[in-house]
């Protein structure tokens, strides 16, 4: 059952480091109107099980535990439920950039894809694939915070944190803003719980936004421009993880 406006495809990850697995996104907009089918990039591997091991020995073991569960637990189940109930297909690939995703985008006539926690950088090819384009659900708040995990930085040096949406290009988190949302002051220190909180405040953002999208049929966004010289955040290292829960993280 697709729908008449923007037909958008949601991308996200078979598992994710954030509670419940991300579902509170994923299974909320299987009813979104403009999201006309899931794309399930299966990102499981030897890699990220001992990821998940290597998070729980040096000091976030909540982390490292939720990866392990969200592996093994229903999330698949769940979203595949939600978008069957929904009329909607879900598809699984083991990459974005390969040429059966952009087959899919282009044989299936989709006008948007939304990407939602994955890791992968998208190249020209699925860029152009949509006919609006590609936009990311970005875990920082722009044009400030940039690269990986910004959320769990700014928590730990006490600044604002939120995500933003913004439109893909092929530079890294420098597409336009389409929207940012503020999740917490800076006050939070238990990581998983305001990723949980974080995640649920999404659905209605990225359903408001989709609504706009339709309604513009275009791509309105304010210019992504960041200080010369800005930090490009990444995964914490072992040290840094320490140095987290020294100064109170919860991870």
């Amino acid at each position: 059952m697709y729908t008449d406006g923007v037909k958008t495809l949601l991308v996200t990850s078979r598992v994710t480091f954030v509670p419940e697995n991300y579902d509170a996104l994923v299974t909320g907009l299987a009813e979104c109107p403009q999201i006309s089918g899931l794309l399930v990039l299966e990102n499981r591997s030897r890699k990220l099980l001992w990821k998940a091991l290597g998070l729980m020995a040096v000091g976030a073991p909540r982390i490292g535990m939720t990866l392990l569960r969200n592996w093994f637990g229903p999330s698949a189940r769940r979203r595949a439920g939600a978008f069957a109930a929904a009329g909607k297909p879900v598809w699984t690939l083991p990459a974005i950039n390969g040429p059966e995703a952009v087959a899919l985008v282009r044989d299936h006539g989709f006008d948007l894809v939304m990407n939602a926690r994955t890791r992968f950088i998208y190249k020209a090819e699925i860029l152009s694939a949509p006919r609006l384009g590609c936009i990311n659900i970005h875990h920082g708040l722009l044009p400030e915070q940039r690269g990986a995990m910004c959320d769990l930085w700014a928590l730990f040096t006490g600044r604002p944190a939120g995500f933003s949406v913004h439109v893909m290009t092929p530079a890294v988190d420098a597409g336009p803003i389409l929207t940012r949302e503020q999740v917490s002051d800076g006050t939070d220190r238990d990581y998983p719980a305001y990723l949980l909180k974080s995640s649920r405040r999404e659905r209605n953002i990225v359903t408001a936004l989709l609504a706009g999208i339709e309604e513009a049929r275009r791509l309105d966004g304010v210019p992504n421009i960041a200080d010369p010289g800005l930090k490009h955040y990444r995964d914490p290292t072992p040290g840094q993880i320490r140095e987290m829960r020294k100064k109170g993280m919860i991870l």
